[in-house]
């Protein structure tokens, strides 16, 4: 079991979303935590600006101070919501603004176009694991590789469908705007 992607929006958006969407359960994706950890500092070393913030519990609008995150406080499209039962814990919640850069589609697209993962990407999600549990069982190998993957392409996918819900209610101009927001909680 990982942690879940959450996508909140208002009544109103959310049904100009079902009108593209259709069927709402083609939005689930789910990763484990260790893998969003090592994606958050993997991603970058293949020059992804964006997308692993969305992946970091720890990022912080404007005190990365990278390109990044320069694009993504312009567009106000991360703030900080504080969750919690007892435990407290600060998380990074992404408006829709997010996804009308063109950089964060670019990273999309990159992603969806082929596998961006390779077997260095595994061999740190072994360390990570290994770092914690000790022998935690986890081979970093062909099928490992090729499941991390098609979960980042589920990811792409998700979020490109997303993109395309605005894209089609600005179309349509029934809608001023449409606004969501989208977050992986972490527990």
């Amino acid at each position: 079991m990982g942690e879940f992607l959450v996508i909140r929006a208002g009544l109103l958006s959310a049904a100009e979303m079902l009108k593209v969407l259709g069927d709402p359960r083609q939005l689930y994706w789910e990763e484990g935590p260790h893998h969003l950890d090592v994606l958050a500092r993997w991603l970058p070393e293949k020059g992804f600006k964006i997308l692993p913030k969305f992946f970091d519990p720890d990022y912080r609008p404007g005190k990365v101070g990278d390109e990044g995150d320069n694009l993504i406080r312009r567009v106000r499209g991360c703030y900080l919501k504080i969750e919690g039962d007892g435990q407290e814990v600060t998380v990074p919640v992404w408006r829709s603004t997010v996804l009308e850069l063109p950089q964060t589609r670019d990273e999309l697209r990159r992603i969806l176009e082929g596998n961006v993962l390779d077997m260095s990407f595994e061999e740190e999600v072994v360390k990570e694991l290994e770092g914690i549990f000790g022998d935690a069982g986890y081979e970093a190998d062909e099928q490992a590789l090729e499941d991390d993957n098609e979960n980042l392409r589920d990811f792409a996918r998700i979020m490109m469908q997303l993109a395309d819900c605005i894209d089609k209610a600005k179309q349509r101009g029934e809608l001023p705007y449409l606004e969501f927001e989208f977050y992986i909680p972490r527990g």
